[in-house]
């Protein structure tokens, strides 16, 4: 009771939840999560790294045993004056210099020299934790064991306001569906800092840092429009099977939670070296490190984290945990628009991207759907509009945009010619003589005619001044586009080109009212005059690209010297 009221006095809507919910409020806590007198340097040394340096401080520390810290270095002023790069340039310098002197100082200490300065004075007190004799000092040199570790307190800081939105899922997930101990919700502070969007330079992806084999072990979806590991709860629940199946497997929290660096297999073998499933034992052995150092701390950097958090006042005086963001959730059965999810619900799109991280950009960009199977969340005020919302199903030209009577399809990463027709009922050799293709090779965002207009989908006719054209000998892309008003590049994305390369006989498709000069001769001739009439809403670049010209080229020929027009002008274009 006196922990929940002293919650309550520092986190009122936070003691508030766990007042309603008894089940979540946090027990006295699990054996495997106490700190052992022999660990507890070491956690010591990472509740530093989280809560006292910052980003522009580094510590010089002894790789196996970080607590027996060389130097502390602050780079707080030059951060004012140096940009990022020069910054990191100016840290190595001066890290490499510093490491230069402490290994001066060791052997000397290894020669069995008294301390001549108070660096060596400082190391002789800091390695003294490891016995008297001068061994220590000689082996620090040999196995290069001189590491720098940067302080994180300003991505810790955001990392503790961000837990508070969705820790009350994690909550849930872990104590009420797989009977878990609340301690292990406290993970991501080591993984992610509560990034919900994270990506890892190793493909690690979501607050649980889930590689893609492992996230598809445990049912989480990864295509080109969903990546479930960023999914609060799919992600949740695949984190819960995980730490369930190696607590299972290894014993106790300390293997398990150390297997989810270092894998469930690698653990095993380590306990069968050392003959022992104690992880302090394991963590703690001098001699011959079985870990690495990311792994051999993994435990311990979690045991930090779960202290930090369970007095996040003391460490952290001016943040707060942001307050708790309740969702809704339901499996939609068809795939649809981000656009008509948001005029089906009502609801923004910044409202939607906050509770749905899963969905990837190509989703909110509009290039793909939402896929039919994702359980779509919204913010808790959206409820009732989520459980009435009735998706139809679209049809499979809903893909493509409909062009003068015919169908343009863009192509999307992992199409095939073979996979287009057969979604279009035609055939491949009807789209490569649609779209002038030679192979079957297509590129992600090409637009690819499947249905011509009908009049001239199989004979079309040569009909210039209409909304398509035959190929006559001797024409080129860019004249055809200048004669129809059109830009070069508008008219291969209407045909799905690739390139300028055209065919005596092959059917353009034009823009929407695009129209043939009044007669060969008039468009021709370098001598002729053609004029435009300025309409509302018309810019000079809008005009220029229409007639084919350039911005400057119609200044030039209306001695314009801004791109200032007004309705009613009467502009030169050739």
């Amino acid at each position: 009771m006196l922990r929940v009221l002293t919650i309550f006095c520092h986190f009122s809507f936070l003691a508030l939840v766990l007042l309603a919910d008894p089940l979540l409020a946090a027990p006295a806590r699990h054996s495997d999560f106490k700190v052992s007198p022999q660990m507890r340097p070491r956690v010591e040394f990472w509740k530093e790294i989280f809560s006292k340096y910052g980003k522009f401080q580094a510590v010089i520390h002894h790789r196996t045993f970080p607590y027996i810290k060389f130097e502390t270095l602050d780079f707080s002023d030059k951060a004012n004056t140096m940009s990022e790069a020069a910054l990191d340039k100016y840290r190595a310098r001066v890290y490499n210099k510093r490491k230069a002197a402490i290994v001066h100082a060791l052997k000397n200490l290894a020669a069995g020299k008294s301390p001549q300065n108070s660096l060596e004075r400082h190391i002789e007190k800091e390695m003294s934790v490891l016995g008297s004799g001068t061994a220590k000092y000689r082996e620090v040199i040999k196995e290069d064991l001189i590491r720098s570790q940067r302080g994180i307190r300003e991505r810790y800081e955001g990392a503790i306001e961000r837990s508070g939105r969705y820790m009350h899922v994690l909550e849930e997930i872990f104590v009420k569906e797989f009977g878990l101990p609340v301690e292990l919700t406290r993970l991501p502070f080591v993984e992610s800092s509560f990034d919900y969007k994270a990506y890892s330079s190793v493909g690690a992806a979501g607050i649980w840092q889930f590689m893609p084999a492992t996230a598809r072990a445990h049912r989480m979806k990864i295509t080109r429009a969903i990546d479930e590991r960023r999914d609060i709860v799919s992600a949740t629940r695949g984190a819960a099977e995980y730490l369930r199946s190696a607590h299972s497997r290894l014993g106790n929290w300390g293997l398990a939670l150390t297997s989810y660096n270092h894998g469930v297999g690698g653990v095993s073998k380590k306990v069968k070296q050392l003959g022992t499933r104690d992880i302090t034992k394991i963590v703690e052995t001098r001699g011959k490190q079985l870990f690495g150092f990311a792994s051999q701390n993994f435990f311990p950097e979690f045991l930090a984290a779960l202290e930090i958090y369970d007095d996040i006042p003391r460490y952290f005086p001016k943040v707060r945990p942001s307050r708790p963001v309740y969702i809704a959730g339901k499996k939609l059965k068809h795939s649809t628009s981000v656009r008509t999810l948001q005029k089906e619900l009502g609801v923004s799109l910044e409202d939607l991207k906050e509770v749905n991280y899963a969905l990837l950009s190509g989703v909110w960009s509009g290039r793909y759907h939402v896929p039919a199977g994702y359980v779509l969340k919204v913010p808790q005020k959206y409820k009732y509009e989520l459980a009435s919302m009735r998706i139809k199903p679209q049809k499979a030209e809903s893909s493509a945009s409909s062009v003068y009577g015919g169908i343009v399809y863009r192509v999307r990463r992992g199409d095939t010619l073979s996979g287009v027709a057969k979604k279009y009922k035609t055939s491949v050799a009807k789209l490569r003589t649609y779209n002038n293709l030679k192979g079957d090779h297509l590129r992600v965002g090409q637009s690819l005619i499947v249905k011509p207009r009908a009049r001239y989908s199989e004979s079309p006719q040569k009909l210039p001044g209409t909304k398509s054209y035959r190929v006559r000998k001797g024409d080129s892309l860019y004249a055809i586009a200048k004669r129809y008003g059109m830009s070069a590049s508008r008219l291969r994305e209407l045909n799905g080109l690739s390139s300028s390369k055209i065919y005596v006989g092959q059917v353009l498709i034009l823009a929407e009212g695009a129209t043939a000069p009044a007669s060969s001769s008039s468009s021709s001739s370098p001598s002729s005059k053609k004029y435009y009439k300025v309409r509302s809403g018309d810019t000079l670049w809008e005009i220029s690209k229409k007639h084919g010209i350039t911005i400057g080229a119609l200044k030039k020929l209306n001695g314009m010297k801004s791109s200032k027009i007004k309705i009613g002008q009467r502009l030169r274009v050739q």
